[in-house]
């Protein structure tokens, strides 16, 4: 059964290659033809204002579901709104990473992905919990959430300055030193970064989890321990290819908790936005707390 009422979250400056007025174009034509009541809501750069904006259309309307028209950060502030409420969520990615929507399988292109909202699956997913604040896909610390804070300081968007950022920083980077403790296991040592996830890939295409099942219950401390240089391209290739777990410089831990001691205090991201580094990582799980239209 379709929804009858939509709020449609559009970020209106995500995507450099996007024609935007062509999209919304789309969608509107989409929903006219579908007799789908919908209110679209254009993002802007007062996040918080944007936050009690959606909040309070969502308790006066009550929407059947709520989309996300933009990347990751758009998917990240819609999702964070509504998790532990009933009310689910739809993607139209448009960004240059697009992780989690790539990980549920739901498609890139824009009219493939509206008829995904049309014929409302849901499926409930876990999400986390990291230093007290959301994370739906995928948080670490070190090398990448490094990648994370250049990126989101360059002009430049998409992959290629992501990638052109990596490369920059790589050469000069040094892995720090960890320790890890959880409800099933631990770990001490230098590492080159630490995911925690219970998804499986980035935006970029690599497959930090490849074991990852992202309603189970459980999530997965993924640790790429310290490396020779010289064996940095294998272990992007790795990723690249999803087979990570079998580099003898990769463990993992499965658990619903953990606390990761931070000495050098490395920086974090949550979701592809950093955030204020601290001496502890605390993370927990909290299960079917997020609903998501998927194909």
């Amino acid at each position: 059964m379709q929804p009858q009422k939509l709020l449609i979250v559009f970020n209106p400056i995500s995507g450099d290659n996007i024609d935007k007025d062509e999209i919304e174009l789309l969608i509107k034509v989409f929903c006219d033809e579908q007799r789908i009541d919908f209110s679209i809501y254009k993002t802007t750069t007062d996040q918080k204002n944007d936050q009690k904006v959606i909040l309070k259309y969502i308790e006066n309307e009550h929407p059947d579901a709520v989309v996300a028209v933009g990347g990751d950060g758009t998917v990240s502030l819609v999702a964070n709104l509504l998790i532990g409420k009933a009310i689910p969520m739809g993607i139209l990615p448009l960004g240059s990473g697009n992780g989690l929507s790539k990980d549920l399988k739901i498609p890139q292109e824009t009219t493939e992905a509206l008829h995904i909202i049309q014929n409302f699956q849901i499926q409930t997913i876990d999400t986390l919990t990291i230093n007290r604040l959301p994370c739906v896909h995928i948080g670490d610390i070190g090398f990448n959430a490094v990648i994370v804070d250049r990126f989101t300081k360059d002009e430049g968007r998409g992959l290629t300055t992501y990638a052109w950022n990596t490369v920059k920083e790589f050469t000069d980077y040094q892995p720090k030193p960890y320790k890890v403790v959880t409800d099933n296991g631990e770990f001490e040592g230098t590492a080159f970064m630490i995911a925690f996830t219970n998804a499986n890939a980035f935006g970029s295409n690599a497959t930090i989890n490849p074991t990852g099942i992202i309603n189970d219950g459980l999530f997965e401390i993924c640790i790429i321990k310290e490396f020779p240089k010289l064996e940095g391209v294998g272990i992007l290739y790795r990723l690249l290819v999803g087979d990570i777990d079998q580099s003898m410089h990769y463990e993992i831990i499965q658990c619903t908790k953990a606390s990761i001691s931070n000495p050098d205090l490395e920086l974090i991201q949550i979701d592809g936005e950093p955030i204020d580094a601290t001496e502890t990582v605390d993370i927990s799980i909290n299960p079917s707390s997020l609903h998501i239209i998927v194909p």
